[in-house]
């Protein structure tokens, strides 16, 4: 059965999401001032007015940082679908496209299978551990552990969902930068907010697409977390893509 693919019109939807962090953050704002409010209108505050105020306050102050880095992201994106300082913009045939969604589910649900056992083990390990150190509360523990596996096979099953069903309903294009990597309306940067190039490489995977491998890092609470973004190369941009890849492996050597 063919695949039938939404009409190429890439959009911008960084912009929408910088937009609504905006205005989170102007009711987040709003709120530090409801003990003013509430004095204008002559209604007595209560203790909860001010834990809404110190909420507000705290997330406020995290919206603005979200905000602006979705703003920032937004104008890439834009330089980008306008072809500013871009190494290279594909598009692709639907059987390219529908070939990579393919081997492109494979490879994701080998990935989320992968992260997802090593998440299993360890809970079972620290759940084990906890049991022994206090004994009494084995039944809580052994709950615990069940939730942790279940929430994070819910959410590894839902990304891979979303990714094909992503993959499927849109015929891939590919805008490629010094920084960043605008694949099929999923933005990839490496630069800025502590993001590091880690690795790129060029994968001949025959007999489909060879694809353009880029590691990249962004911080986390307690490490880094590390994407792998595999890039189609279309047909007769193999030389294009080798190109590219030395390019951005000297930021890489350069890190």
């Amino acid at each position: 059965m063919s695949t039938q693919f939404a009409t190429s019109n890439v959009p911008n939807p960084v912009k929408r999401t910088a937009v609504i962090w905006w205005v989170l953050c102007a009711l987040l704002l709003a709120g530090i001032f409801t003990p003013l409010f509430f004095e204008l209108f002559g209604v007595e505050a209560g203790d909860w007015v001010f834990a809404v105020m110190f909420f507000c306050l705290v997330f406020g102050i995290t919206a603005i940082v979200v905000a602006i880095m979705y703003t920032k992201r937004a104008r890439l994106v834009s330089r980008m679908l306008s072809k500013e300082n871009l190494l290279a913009h594909w598009t692709y045939s639907p059987a390219e496209w529908s070939s990579y969604t393919n081997k492109e589910h494979r490879e994701d649900k080998h990935e989320k299978r992968n992260i997802f056992l090593l998440v299993v083990v360890i809970a079972i390990i620290v759940g084990i551990i906890l049991s022994i150190i206090h004994p009494e509360g084995w039944l809580i523990f052994l709950f615990t552990v069940l939730g942790i596996i279940v929430v994070i096979g819910c959410a590894a099953l839902l990304a891979v969902w979303l990714r094909y069903r992503q993959n499927r309903k849109y015929l891939g294009e590919t805008y490629i930068s010094l920084n960043a990597v605008y694949l099929n309306r999923q933005l990839h940067v490496w630069q800025g907010f502590g993001a590091i190039l880690e690795e790129v490489g060029y994968e001949n995977t025959h007999p489909t697409m060879p694809i353009i491998k880029i590691v990249y890092s962004t911080p986390s609470r307690s490490s880094r977390l590390y994407v792998n973004v595999r890039v189609p190369v279309p047909k007769a941009e193999e030389e294009t893509a080798r190109k590219i890849v030395t390019q951005l492996q000297s930021q890489v050597q350069s890190n």
